[in-house]
C-alpha cells in the first residue's frame, strides 16, 4: 500500500505513482493500492490504482485540531490495512504524522518503507528526523541532481537511488505534436510556465507578470494549471492554458520554461533536457527549493530568480538565452530511480 502525503501540491503522490507504475511493470501480479491525503485522487485512479482518501487537515477548517485529525488519519489507515492486508506500506512524505506512527506501532507485522527526498531546510530538526527514520524498516532516498555524494548522510537502512522521474525522454511528445495539440505556431519561440498549484503560496500575481514580460519579448506562452489547484487563476494574457497530468509530456515543444523549484519540476527539467528559469517557492515548510534550483543551475541551462522582480527576471532571460543558443544541454541521465525504488519496495 502506497501512502503519499500531499495537501498543497503533487510532489509526493507523483513520486509514489512513478514507483508504483514501475513496480507494476516488474511484478504484474502485485496488488497495489493507495491511501493519500492528496486531492489528486482522480489522477491515481486514472493510472489504474484503487485509492482511499483522507482529507488533509488544512482543508477541514479550524474546527478540526491536530489531535482530532490524527485520530481520523489513524482510523483511515487502520481500515485500509484491515481491508487490503498489504505486506508492505510505502510512505512518501516529509515526516510521518502521529496517526501513521500509531499505526506503525500497532501493525508490526508489516514492512514499512519511507521514500524520503532530501534537501530539507536548515530549520528542520535533524535529531527528530533521525528518530523518525528509525521507525521504518527501510528508507529509499531519491537523489537530487547536483548534490555531492559526500553530503548524503549514510545510514544502514537508507538506500540511495537515482532521481525518481515520472516521465522518460522516449515518452515525450514531439515538438510538432505539441504545437498541433496546443494550436500554437511552430515558427515562433515558445515558453511553458508552471509555478505550482498555488495552494500554499499565491502565484497569480507573479504568474501574470511572467506571462506579460514573456509576451512583450515576443514569446508564445503556455501556462500549465495544476489539476489540483483549489482556486485556479486563469491567465488572460497567455496564448494557451493546459490542465493535464503529467504536463512534462509537452516539454520537447518549448524553447525553455519558467517553473517552481519543487523536486519533480527540477528533476524532470534536467532529465528531459528543458532549459528553465526557476522561481523557488519560499513558503514551503521543509523543502529547500532555493538550494535545489541553485544546484540545478550549475548542471546546465537554467537560471534562478529567488526574489521576483521584472528587472531580475529579464536579467535571467538574458543569461539563459546565450546558454541555449550555444547548444548547452543537461547531462544525459539514463537511470530512473523509480525502477530501483520499485525493486527495493518488493524485496
Amino acid at each position: 500500500m502506497f501512502l503519499p502525503i500531499n495537501g498543497a501540491g503533487l510532489g509526493h503522490v507523483s513520486r509514489a505513482l512513478a514507483v508504483a507504475k514501475a513496480l507494476r511493470k516488474q511484478q504484474p501480479e502485485a496488488r497495489i493500492v493507495f491511501l493519500t491525503t492528496s486531492i489528486a485522487v482522480h489522477l491515481v485512479y486514472r493510472e489504474g490504482f484503487v485509492c482511499h482518501h483522507v482529507p488533509p487537515a488544512a482543508l477541514l477548517g479550524a474546527g478540526v485540531g491536530t489531535v482530532s485529525w490524527n485520530r481520523l488519519f489513524y482510523r483511515c489507515v487502520s481500515d485500509a490495512l484491515t481491508t487490503h492486508r498489504p505486506g508492505t506500506l510505502v510512505f512518501d512524505g516529509s515526516a510521518p504524522y502521529l496517526g501513521l506512527q500509531r499505526a506503525i506501532r500497532r501493525y508490526r507485522s508489516l514492512r514499512y518503507v519511507w521514500i524520503k527526498r532530501g534537501l530539507y531546510k536548515a530549520s528542520i530538526d535533524q535529531r527528530l528526523m533521525n528518530k523518525n527514520v528509525a521507525m521504518f524498516d527501510a528508507v529509499i532516498a531519491p537523489s537530487e541532481f547536483g548534490v555531492p555524494a559526500l553530503q548524503r548522510q549514510p545510514d544502514e537502512r537508507i538506500s540511495m537511488v537515482a532521481p525518481i522521474i515520472g516521465m522518460d525522454r522516449q515518452d515525450l511528445l514531439s515538438p510538432s505534436e505539441v504545437c498541433a495539440r496546443l494550436r500554437i505556431d511552430p515558427g515562433r519561440p515558445r515558453v511553458y510556465v508552471q509555478l505550482g498549484a498555488g495552494n500554499i503560496n499565491g502565484i497569480a500575481g507573479v504568474q501574470a507578470h511572467v506571462v506579460r514580460i514573456l509576451r512583450q519579448q515576443g514569446y508564445q506562452v503556455v501556462v500549465g494549471q495544476s489539476p489540483i489547484a483549489l482556486k485556479p487563476e486563469s491567465s488572460d494574457e497567455a496564448d494557451r492554458e493546459i490542465v493535464d497530468y503529467p504536463n512534462s509530456r509537452y516539454f520537447a515543444g518549448f524553447d525553455f520554461a519558467v517553473l517552481a523549484a519543487g523536486y519533480n519540476s527540477v528533476c524532470e527539467a534536467i532529465s528531459l533536457n528543458l532549459p528553465a528559469i526557476f522561481l523557488p517557492n519560499q513558503a514551503t515548510q521543509a523543502d529547500d527549493q532555493t538550494l535545489r534550483a541553485t544546484l540545478a543551475s550549475e548542471m546546465g541551462p537554467c537560471e534562478v530568480v529567488a526574489e521576483f522582480s521584472e528587472a531580475v527576471f529579464l536579467g535571467a532571460i538574458s543569461k539563459l538565452l546565450p546558454r541555449i543558443k550555444s547548444g548547452e544541454t543537461f547531462p544525459l541521465h539514463e537511470s530512473n530511480g523509480a525502477n530501483e525504488a520499485a525493486k527495493l519496495v518488493s524485496n
